[in-house]
Order: C-alpha cells, then structure tokens, then sequence
C-alpha cells in the first residue's frame, strides 16, 4: 500500500471556506507578525532613557559643585567692598609697592590716590601683578645688557692702585655706559697657595665719556666677599636723572682676584 497515494486521495481538493473563518485566520496571521516586534520599541526606548542619564549625571555635577565653590574674593562684582575693606586694601598696596620700589629697578611704581583709585583686587593678586611687572623689567634689563657687554673694555689698574672697570646700567627704555672705581687690597694666602681679597676702599661711580644724556649720583654701596676671598660683589646704588625725572637705581658688579693679585 503506498501512504502517500493514499494520504493525497484523503486530502480535498477544493476546501471551502466561509468569511468568518477567513477573517480569523487573517487575525492570527497579524497577531503572530506583530508580537515578533513587539518588544523593540520598548527596548530601544529603555536605551534612549539610559544613555539620557549616563549623559546628564555629569552635567549636573558639574552645576552643583560650581554652586557650591566659593566665589573668588577678587571678584566683587556679587560683593562690593565697603570702604573700610577698600582702607584696608589700600594699606596693603602701599606696602607692596614701597616694598617693590626698594627693589630700585630703574623705574618708581606710583599708586594713584585712594579717591582715585579704582582697582580693586585682593592683596595677593595685587603683589602678584606688581612682581610680574618688576620680573618683566628685570628680565628686559639682563637680555639689553647681554647683549652690549661683550664690548666692554677691560679692567684697568692704574699707578695709585686704583681699579676702574666698565658695566652697563639700565633704566626701562634707557641704558648707560658706567665706570665703577675702587682700590682693592690683595694677600697671598699660603693655604690656598694664591693671591686673594683682603679689602676694599673708595668705591666710587661715574658715567663713561659719550654715554649719553642725564646724570648719575651714587648714594651707596655695599661690598660682599666670597668664594672664598677671590670676588668681590659690589652693590650700588645712585640716582639717575634726565629731563627733571629722577629714578633710584641699583646694580650690582663683580670684582675677581687672579692668583697673582691681578683684578679684573
């Protein structure tokens, strides 16, 4: 017997079906397509919700802890200062300034009157602007000198055992020539087996011949020895004034003793 001609005999040809029953398989057929897809939309709204978070967590953070710092006491513009907090500013500037100008860069840093005055920082931002400004000039002084010196005569000893020996000074925009004199007094140190500095006598400064206008007053120096008696480090300090503007000015110029006695 064959199954499959029998299987094929039972099966009708023609099967009818009424409309009730076509619109229930219709029915289960969208039902069954539709749940496959059923769940997408909900996860991808779960990672859209996710993704929103993990993004705004840091933002707000970010807000909180800018509403919790401290607001920067050289900002005032929340807080204005009374006039006694400006009186006890004031006091401040003065010292940091008359502190700076002991420094005697060249130039006099002035501080306008206290009606007048108008910028108001905290102290410590005050000293901060005022170093940066003695730091630049300083910085402009040794790069303007670097690049003069290496045409400097010698040091020269004359008969009386005075030496005078050349440097450069500067004062913002403007630089001299100087002469520096004094008389040294040298030893042999038998230990060291050389000649070193024992003293130094008569220092005096004057402006070299063609160095330019203005005049120079020396007001005082002060000598350190070191390196064990071979240098000299000379401190001056005098008044240089052009065009009726006078400015302290300070430098410093170093002496060496060579192990026969000669000084340059």
């Amino acid at each position: 017997m064959n199954i499959k001609d029998e299987l094929e005999k039972s099966i009708p040809v023609n099967i009818t079906l009424t409309e009730n029953e076509k619109a229930t398989i219709r029915y289960r057929v969208r039902q069954s397509r539709t749940s496959n897809f059923y769940l997408k939309p909900v996860v991808v709204f779960a990672l859209f919700i996710m993704i929103t978070v993990v993004l705004a967590v840091p933002v707000m953070l970010s807000i909180v802890k800018e509403e919790n710092t401290p607001q920067s006491n050289s900002n005032h513009s929340s807080h204005p200062l009374t006039e006694e907090q400006k009186q006890q500013y004031y006091e401040q500037y003065k010292k940091i300034v008359k502190k700076a100008n002991e420094q005697k860069v060249g130039s006099t840093i002035g501080l306008s009157p206290f009606e007048e005055f108008n910028h108001w920082v905290t102290p410590e931002k005050f000293k901060k602007e005022i170093q940066s400004m003695l730091e630049a000039d300083l910085k402009t002084e040794r790069e303007e000198i670097a690049a003069r010196s290496s045409d400097l005569e010698p040091a020269v000893t004359d008969l009386d055992g005075e030496t005078t020996k050349p440097t450069y000074i500067y004062i913002p925009n403007i630089i001299r020539k100087i002469e520096v004199t004094a008389k040294f007094k040298t030893q042999y140190n038998a230990e060291l087996d050389r000649n070193i500095f024992v003293g130094v006598d008569n220092v005096s400064t004057q402006f070299a011949k063609y160095s330019g206008p203005g005049t120079w007053k020396q007001t005082s120096y002060k000598a350190s020895l070191v390196d064990g008696g071979k240098k000299y480090k000379i401190r001056i300090e005098g008044i240089f004034s052009l065009s009726n503007i006078s400015n302290e000015k300070a430098f410093t110029i170093e002496f060496n003793c060579d192990e026969f006695g000669g000084i340059y």
